[in-house]
């Protein structure tokens, strides 16, 4: 896993490398289009994704829905009555080439204490959209983007939010520079991956 985010790393660095510097961005901003912005807990999700994001310089444009969203955009479908035989125990899973994440409100919302919902929601929203800028389905063993959450790290989102690795910060920003050459209408070849949590009851 390591060896594979290092080559990950080298090869989005030789792309950079090549880039004119003066094309550069000179902000970090990812546009953020969800539908469902109305449940329970959503829009205090945003504002912790948002502060998160905010942590290592990044701006979240946040969007309602697809009309709205612009070609470089990321889209997140909030969704409910999720089958259960659909991706058993999973609260979210990002198709990468299209730049599209599906999460599955009604499984996080059954977290309990429900004062975790929002926090937890954050979290989910963070891990789909790092993986969306990052263009891989790598994880950390530890912080935001670790594969599974334990119970701990459950209870640490509400009093402070999970960090970001220094690798994924590099490579979010090497993500975030390679978005920013691409013309409109071009869509990542990363490949497709799904997010998996504990399936066990949270």
């Amino acid at each position: 896993m390591r060896i594979a985010a290092i080559a990950t790393l080298a090869v989005m660095a030789a792309g950079v490398a090549q880039a004119d510097e003066t094309a550069q961005p000179t902000e970090r901003k990812v546009t953020v289009c969800m539908e469902g912005g109305s449940a329970f807990g959503v829009k205090l999700a945003q504002a912790i994704a948002s502060e998160m994001f905010a942590g290592i310089g990044v701006t979240v444009d946040w969007r309602k829905g697809p009309a709205d969203c612009p070609p470089q955009g990321i889209l997140i479908d909030l969704t409910d009555r999720t089958p259960a035989d659909l991706r058993p125990g999973a609260f979210a899973y990002s198709t990468l080439e299209q730049q599209h994440i599906r999460l599955f409100y009604d499984r996080v919302a059954q977290v309990r204490p429900k004062l975790l919902l929002p926090h937890l929601l954050a979290h989910v929203l963070v891990h789909e959209i790092t993986h969306v800028l990052e263009g891989t389905s790598r994880h950390s063993a530890q912080g935001v983007m670790k594969a599974q959450w334990t119970p701990d790290d459950r209870n640490s989102m509400m009093w402070k939010p999970l960090p970001f690795t220094s690798e994924d910060i590099d490579l979010i920003y090497l993500g975030l520079a390679a978005r920013a050459r691409r013309s409109p209408d071009a869509v990542s070849t990363a490949g497709f991956r799904t997010a998996g949590q504990p399936p066990s009851e949270p």
